[in-house]
């Protein structure tokens, strides 16, 4: 039977560490790996943002999309 996690995607509009996208498990770890200048928001904002899986966030920094992991 199928497992659907939820995968946040982090598309950076200038690279960081050379690399415009990454990938997260949760809105947490996002935050362990950058900062709030780098991402252009507060942990604690992002949080109240609300659900993004169907109206990514944006902002002139970044976008963040939420989607689903589908594993077996």
């Amino acid at each position: 039977m199928a497992q659907i996690r939820k995968v946040f995607h982090v598309e950076f509009r200038e690279p960081i560490d050379g690399k415009k996208h990454y990938y997260f498990g949760s809105k947490t770890a996002i935050f362990q790996r950058f900062t709030a200048e780098q991402m252009g928001i507060t942990y604690q904002s992002f949080r109240n943002v609300g659900n993004i899986k169907d109206v990514p966030y944006i902002n002139k920094w970044c976008i963040v999309r939420q989607g689903e992991l589908i594993a077996s």
